[in-house]
């Protein structure tokens, strides 16, 4: 008895031989958490990803609503909001008016009122905010809420977190812990 194996393209279905298909690998997504995973793909069906390297982070909250919803953007999609190269003068017309409320006034020497954002996009704690969902800074102790893109970090870069964790002299993370086990989501 023989065994014949298909192979087919999980994007299109369409059968290949084996030595046509790729991997496409799956490292983030917002609506999946049991990542990463790989797909079989024709290099034909990837072509026409765009991949971008710089992003945007922005929160778009809606008329009348009460949270906002935070959306990470290509800058060339978000420069695409005035319609092309407009975008980079409207973002630094609001920095200079977030930076003119929050400022003294020249005369009688009273702040203005109102809550002004930081222009350097730093917390509360006056430093520059850090982003734990990046493979730089991913596992180092925080009091915020560890995402699930810093838990597949850590998951799947256990070694060189603990090595850069180290380095820096912070604890490290023991998969052996039950806290840091459960906190990132290590196999026990």
């Amino acid at each position: 008895m023989a065994v014949k194996v298909v192979h087919v393209s999980d994007l299109s279905g369409k059968e290949a031989d084996g030595h046509e298909l790729g991997k496409l690998v799956v490292h983030a997504h917002p609506g999946f958490a049991d990542l990463p995973v790989t797909l079989e793909a024709f290099a034909e069906e990837i072509e026409q990803l765009q991949g971008a390297s710089r992003f945007v982070t922005i929160e778009w909250i809606a008329p009348g609503a009460r949270g906002g919803e935070r959306l990470t953007v290509s800058l060339d999609d978000f420069n695409q909001l005035t319609g092309g190269d407009g975008m980079d003068a409207v973002v630094q017309q609001a920095i200079i008016a977030k930076h003119e409320t929050s400022v003294p006034q020249q005369q009688g020497g009273a702040r203005r009122r109102g809550r002004a954002a930081r222009v350097d996009g730093g917390g509360r704690s006056g430093g520059p905010k850090v982003n734990y969902a990046s493979l730089e800074h991913a596992g180092e102790p925080h009091r915020g809420r560890i995402t699930e893109t810093e838990k597949a970090l850590v998951r799947d870069h256990l070694d060189a977190v603990n090595q850069r964790l180290r380095r820096a002299g912070k604890r490290e993370i023991d998969p052996t812990d039950p806290e840091l086990r459960e906190r990132y989501g290590l196999a026990g």
